[in-house]
């Protein structure tokens, strides 16, 4: 899609220009493993300079740009995880405990999923799903990097789980068109393709639905903007299951977001919408819905 096109596109979302430029001017985050280190020791015995955040496991880089994170013994010892902050904000939505059992069903490579381990204190049961062999690999060197013990690894077709009421919470992160966080994802992207991969999202949500627990909640998110995407998915779930509502998206202390889009009903205000004008960093969408008991 053109530039100018897309921007009057995205202008219907949020401040177009604000959005675009900001987007090419990110920060830099990660998150501290507390598996293996507390956020406290970590500063006293990393060279890396940082900039604390609310979240005391996460920082904001601030390193000059040629830093590369992925390259330093802390990045290699497994004590953190270069993250974005929406990315990391997700898990803290969902908050799983010890006691939880627990689905990431697009687990891979293993971000959101390495820190809902650490939330979990390694305690619990997680499982982490992936359709394609080919990224196991990814998600088993991070399960190794980041110590995570709680956990089993599954491949199934995140749109067929076949599993019925099994876990008490559940993130669905699901493949998107990455409009929040692809470099050029907008330059190919057209409106179009969100309508065809909203079909496929609609049928994740109902699996991962159907694997969740009486009583429990799912975190629904992606990186993209297209409302094809996002409320769209969540209504066509509420309208069509009489026991799932929706729940304030809530990181525990205040973050700049939006809310989701009112147009498909006032309970979708519960959603959260981040662009990367609010963090300086990707766009994410969010949404928490809970099973009746």
């Amino acid at each position: 899609m053109e530039k100018k096109a897309f921007l009057e596109w995205l202008s219907s979302y949020t401040q177009a220009d604000q959005c675009l430029e900001a987007f090419y001017s990110q920060n830099d985050f990660f998150r501290v493993n507390t598996l293996k280190i507390s956020p406290k020791k970590f500063r006293e015995i990393s060279k890396i300079t940082v900039k604390p955040l609310s979240y005391d496991a996460a920082f904001q880089i601030d390193e000059n740009k040629r830093f590369e994170i992925g390259k330093t013994w802390e990045y290699f010892l497994g004590l953190i995880y270069p993250q974005s902050l929406p990315s990391i904000l997700t898990s803290l939505v969902l908050n799983p405990n010890k006691s939880d059992i627990v689905l990431d069903v697009a687990a891979s490579p293993g971000s959101k999923f390495s820190h809902i381990a650490m939330l979990m204190e390694n305690k619990g049961i997680l499982v982490g799903n992936e359709l394609k062999e080919e990224k196991i690999s990814a998600l088993y060197a991070t399960i190794n990097r980041m110590n995570i013990l709680n956990c089993i690894v599954t491949i199934r077709d995140g749109s067929r789980l076949d599993w019925r009421s099994r876990f008490s919470k559940v993130l669905l992160d699901a493949p998107c068109t990455a409009l929040g966080s692809g470099a050029a994802a907008w330059e190919r992207w057209q409106p179009d393709n969100s309508s065809k991969i909203s079909a496929l999202q609609k049928r994740m949500l109902f699996s991962a639905y159907d694997a969740l627990k009486p009583g429990g909640t799912i975190v629904y998110s992606t990186c993209t903007y297209a409302k094809e995407e996002n409320e769209e998915v969540v209504k066509n779930l509420l309208d069509s299951v009489p026991s799932a509502s929706l729940e304030n998206v809530d990181f525990g202390f205040d973050f700049a977001h939006e809310h989701g889009l009112s147009e498909y009903g006032n309970e979708f205000r519960k959603c959260c919408r981040v662009y990367p004008q609010h963090l300086r960093s990707e766009g994410f969408f969010m949404a928490k819905i809970r099973k009746a008991e």
